[in-house]
């Protein structure tokens, strides 16, 4: 059940040795890969997927078959740092704030594809739907809140789950968001808090 790291993945040799060993014992070892190479897709994480899936010319036969597992490949984008943020430098475009805001509130990867900026929905998790009150604009940010009327107007979520809402402050009282099922954020004051 170890967790092999390896931060300079390569082509993927690693990963192929993890899956090969729980093949062989019957363990559950995971394993994380980081390559900052443009081939990182292509050649490494295209390695795991047909060591995975199974190489039909290998002399292996277990590898011709296939070793099993799943995994997970993340592009990552630019970080979101606060001091450029603090010092006015850039405020992270809506997609960048809701894909942060959305893992770190969830632990769930946003779907881009779900994002609408129009009405700030991010998305949706196991728990919430997730909505995000926010624009890259100090002087917005400073004058916006999440008010009753922004509360009336959010839909009802999907049964068994909650809106959860990111908004720079809020207006409503914490009854009334419990009775619409809504569970409120702030956003991280450093980023509208700018002179």
């Amino acid at each position: 059940s170890d967790i092999i790291l390896d931060s300079f993945a390569g082509s993927g040799t690693t990963a192929h040795a993890v899956l090969a060993l729980n093949q062989e014992d019957g363990g559950n070892r995971k394993f994380i890969l980081v390559e900052m190479e443009d081939y990182a897709d292509a050649v490494t994480a295209e390695r795991v997927r047909r060591v995975m899936r199974g190489v039909p010319g290998a002399k292996n036969e277990a590898l011709r078959a296939g070793l099993g597992g799943s995994f997970s490949f993340f592009d990552l984008g630019e970080a979101i740092r606060m001091e450029p943020i603090l010092e006015g430098e850039r405020l992270p475009a809506f997609a960048e704030m809701a894909r942060y805001l959305f893992f770190n509130a969830t632990g769930e990867q946003l779907t881009p594809t779900a994002l609408r900026e129009t009405d700030g929905y991010a998305g949706e998790s196991r728990h919430y739907a997730v909505w995000l009150h926010y624009r890259p604009d100090p002087a917005w940010l400073r004058s916006h809140g999440f008010a009753l009327d922004d509360a009336l107007a959010l839909p009802k979520p999907p049964e068994g789950k909650r809106n959860l809402v990111f908004a720079p402050m809020k207006f409503v009282d914490d009854d009334t968001l419990r009775e619409l099922r809504i569970d409120f954020l702030q956003l991280p004051f450093e980023i509208y808090k700018m002179a």
